[in-house]
């Protein structure tokens, strides 16, 4: 691009600007500028305009069907043109600070020329926004006495609209009030912010007339504020764009196609769903949109055709054994309301990035296959994961400067303006159809620049959140949060998990239903599996017809990776596909190591995890290149198509595999977890159904053996958290509560067996509920209650941190007393860089360039640290430095003093110098 446009601190391309330089000599106020490389102006964008197309866009916005049933939802009661009208001054006002002669005077800061005698000193447009309101002369300019008479939510809402920048603006005292006094230039007023104020008034009585009729009060609840922030923030963010809003020509009525062209945006990026409804008059049949890896239609499953009943409320949490089809039940799900007008989106969140990454491109089929045969192509679905975003199955290449990006198939302007949604990790849930993690839904309801665009982006969807047990206690809380403010602006909320604790089932119902008691352990025991809860009643599903018995085994081998070992290669020579799950990277290693080594004494190396014939293993710290193909080859080995019978198998890895990933294992080896973890892990033993032919004669039934410490006993992990059993010293651990895993070793020495997943609900109810834990503790003594005492109160603590860090929607923008005077502004200044989505510290992503040699061909570009991982005192901005370059594939590299290794075996700190890259040990 040879040119460039300054607009309000952002930087566009000019030949988007299309604008006339004749306006350049003018006096009118600028809302946007254009310079060329050089820093010659070149265009300018009147103010006037530019509110004008952001309140054109708000109007649009307004006309969606989802978007609009929020703002009555949250509002209270209907609303009529003269409310949109109303809402649409308060959105023109949203820039109304850059009247102030300060920011005028930007114009020649952008020209790179000094400012002109008479011209103060450059400022924003936003805290020096407020200064109107404390100044009659500059208030009285504008059509004020008029909106006084919209009620006394019209103050609350133009600052909501003022704070279009992504949080809530506060009086600042670091704002110049002189920038709101006339230029005088050689004894002449060169410009007067009250004269620009006085267009704008009567800008607004021209253009906005039925705003000013007789009508009923702006609506005063606290959630329509929060809710029409957030819709400010998108109109703005739609009305900067010059694709569809060019820089106006000298002489040019706006009127004449403003309102027509930001429709067209609106439509154009997604936002409107009509064409798409349109399309199905009906709900096709399922077996059409859902097909098997051969392509033959599906019948609906029990669970599956209950999400197209029609009646069933807003909140429904669906339990199920994993592999009974919930994805599809959810997919159906929104396929029903959309059909029917209840929602124009859907956000499928997910607990990593890895399921998320696998659920996408079953998503694109299911989107796909549903408009099929419509004569409409179906809405755009985005994967949204920032630094692997895609849309409609295309990536993106380049990330370019001036917030544009280069598609890998090359799409013409029209078309790339299409997947607008997918090329920010804020506008993410704009998208007709998204697939993420849980934490792009999270951050609309945290503390955190444009929280409120999320949310009200989130409002008009179907929010899916799937593995919903896998939450801590702070994601729980903030995802209650998250959840009742949805519902409360008329989004819909599907739950799903496996695994489902009573506790947790009961915080969620409660969102609906405040009243509900919890469950004592007799009736939580007693609640139907697979179950459909639908606000307070929880009613029994058909279950999917699969069923197992696992057969169990306790052993203490937790420090015996040649025990381990020994069983793995055991069951390989009889032709078994072993899982092997640990849960820390360190004992995952030190147990593939030492089946490595006995395989290699046996002359049995074939039957180890590889990727490109490279022996490995499966965790999370391997680079964004590498994790991929990682999963594809354990689906590849271990999975529904695992190759011929006797074609032995031995996977070892960590949490990675218990998720997500369509494992079919002969034989499970885990570490003890809690014991709905456990059944997660479970989930992945005998998946499939087939043959006795197809399983070994020995691993016809379902075998789990699971690890313990040495003796059983879990007493020492009281004191210092071992394999990820236990608190760590200052806070915090993997399985933290030893009460839920003392209850699960126990049920699983009791009994030989279990049916899965007839055996679900008591299972995880007499080892998670609250009375369970209690009684444990009392019997096992004064340590276990100090125990139970610490993991309580930490628990605590995290939900008393997400309650501080969640966006108070019952609160205003505003807080003012009768006589009108401001009481407090919502403010969360300074905050925010201390907010997150998850608890604990942040990893970290190195970048390497060039990409270096991976181990498995593949050139490695973006690596995940872990937090623990990165060296004390070394700068976050800290490049990686690489050393070497090793012959076996991989490389190592240092950070500050530090150095380490990133082999097949992932990545490693290292002690001294590497490195056998045959064995993947370190000397």
């Amino acid at each position: 691009m040879n040119n460039s446009t300054f607009s309000g601190g952002k930087i566009l391309s000019e030949p988007q600007a299309q604008t006339d330089r004749n306006l350049l000599a003018s006096n009118v106020a600028w809302g946007k500028l254009s310079r060329d490389k050089a820093g010659q102006l070149t265009g300018m964008h009147p103010l006037l305009d530019h509110m004008t197309d952001v309140a054109a866009c708000f109007l649009a916005l307004a006309e969606c069907a989802a978007i609009r049933r929020s703002l009555e939802k949250t509002a209270g009661r209907e609303l009529d043109a003269t409310d949109l009208q109303r809402l649409a001054v308060l959105v023109f006002l949203h820039d109304v600070g850059k009247a102030n002669a300060g920011f005028q005077a930007k114009r020649w800061v952008a020209a790179h020329q000094p400012v002109t005698p008479g011209w103060p000193a450059p400022a924003g447009h936003t805290h020096e926004a407020l200064c109107i309101f404390s100044d009659a002369k500059l208030l009285t300019q504008l059509p004020v006495d008029e909106m006084d008479t919209w009620g006394s939510a019209c103050l609350t809402l133009w600052r909501a609209s003022i704070s279009h920048h992504g949080r809530p603006v506060e009086e600042s005292s670091q704002v110049d009030t002189r920038i709101w006094r006339p230029v005088i230039s050689a004894g002449q007023v060169v410009y007067d912010p009250q004269s620009t104020l006085r267009a704008m008034g009567q800008h607004l009585r021209d253009w906005f007339g039925s705003a000013f009729e007789a009508g009923p009060a702006l609506p005063i609840s606290p959630q329509f504020a929060h809710l029409f922030a957030g819709l400010v923030q998108l109109a703005d963010w739609l009305g900067s764009d010059t694709y569809f809003f060019p820089f106006t020509k000298l002489g040019e009525d706006r009127n004449q196609w403003v309102w027509q062209r930001a429709r067209e945006a609106v439509q154009s990026l997604g936002l409107d769903a009509t064409e798409w409804r349109q399309a199905l008059p009906c709900l096709p049949n399922f077996s059409k949109v859902f097909r098997d890896s051969a392509s033959r239609p599906l019948q609906p499953r029990p669970i599956q055709a209950k999400m197209a009943e029609l009646g069933l409320g807003p909140l429904l949490i669906l339990e199920s054994e994993t592999g009974s089809g919930k994805t599809e039940a959810a997919l159906w799900r929104f396929a029903q309301l959309f059909q029917t007008g209840q929602v124009d989106g859907l956000y499928f969140a997910l607990p990593t990035r890895v399921a998320a990454t696998q659920l996408y491109n079953r998503s694109l089929q299911f989107a796909a296959n549903l408009w099929q045969g419509t004569g409409q192509e179906p809405p755009l679905v985005v994967r949204a994961l920032a630094g692997y975003e895609s849309a409609d199955g295309q990536t993106i290449e380049a990330k370019l400067p001036n917030f544009e990006v280069l598609w890998a198939d090359k799409p013409d302007e029209e078309n790339a303006h299409k997947r607008w949604a997918a090329e920010s990790s804020k506008r993410y849930l704009a998208a007709p159809l998204a697939v993420g993690t849980i934490d792009q839904a999270l951050l609309g309801a945290l503390q955190v620049r444009h929280a409120h665009m999320r949310h009200s982006l989130l409002a008009r969807s179907l929010l899916v959140v799937d593995e919903v047990h896998a939450s801590d206690a702070y994601m729980a809380t903030l995802l209650a949060h998250l959840l009742k403010a949805h519902l409360n602006a008329g989004g819909h909320v599907l739950l799903l998990s496996a695994t489902l604790g009573s506790s947790a089932r009961h915080r969620y119902q409660r969102l609906i239903a405040p009243n509900l008691p919890m469950p004592t352990l007799a009736q939580a025991i007693a609640m139907p599996y697979p179950a459909l809860s639908d606000g307070a009643s929880t009613q029994a599903l058909p279950d999917s017809g699969r069923s197992k018995r696992v057969y169990w085994q306790v052993k203490d081998w937790m420090d015996s990776p040649e025990a381990i070992a020994g069983l793995a290669i055991e069951a390989a020579t009889q032709g078994a596909k072993v899982l092997v799950i640990r849960n820390t990277v360190p004992t995952a290693l030190a147990t593939f190591r030492a089946i490595e080594n006995l395989a290699q004494q046996n002359g049995l190396q074939e039957v180890l995890f590889n990727l490109n014939g490279i022996a490995t293993v499966h965790h999370s710290r391997y680079s964004r290149e590498d994790r991929p193909k990682l999963d594809a080859a354990v689906e590849q080995q271990i999975g529904k198509h695992r190759g011929r019978l006797g074609q032995a198998c031995i996977v070892v890895g960590t949490q990675t595999l218990e998720q997500s990933l369509d494992i079919d294992a002969d034989l499970l080896i885990t570490d003890l977890c809690p014991m709905d973890v456990l059944l997660q892990r479970v989930g992945r033993l005998h998946r499939h159904d087939r043959t006795p032919e197809e399983r070994p004669e020995s691993y016809q039934h379902a075998r789990a053996v699971v690890l313990v410490p040495v003796g059983q006993r879990l007493d020492e992990c009281l004191k210092k958290s071992r394999h990820g059993l236990g608190r760590f010293h200052n806070g915090g651990g993997i399985y933290m509560d030893l009460r839920i895993l003392e209850a699960t070793r126990r049920l699983i020495s009791e009994a030989e067996s279990h049916q899965i997943p007839q055996d679900n609900r008591e299972l995880v109810e007499r080892a998670t509920h609250p009375e369970v834990l209690l009684s444990l503790a009392q019997e096992l003594g004064a340590d276990w209650l100090a125990h139970g005492n610490e993991v309580d109160g930490e628990t605590h603590a995290e939900k008393v941190q997400a309650n501080l860090n969640v966006l108070p929607f019952n609160k205003p923008f505003v807080e003012v007393d009768d006589s009108g005077y401001e009481l407090d502004t919502l403010s969360f200044y300074g905050k925010e860089l201390h907010i997150s989505s998850r608890l604990g510290a942040a990893d970290y992503l190195l970048t390497f360039e060039p990409p270096q040699a991976g181990p498995f061909v593949q050139g490695t570009h973006h690596l995940p640290m872990r937090h623990h991982m990165w060296p004390k005192g070394v700068s976050p901005d800290e490049q990686p430095v690489v050393r070497s370059n090793l012959p076996g594939g991989g490389f190592t590299f240092t950070l500050g003093t530090t150095s380490f290794l990133y082999s097949r075996l992932g990545l490693e700190a290292l002690q001294a110098n590497p490195t056998d890259t045959n064995t993947g040990t370190t000397k």
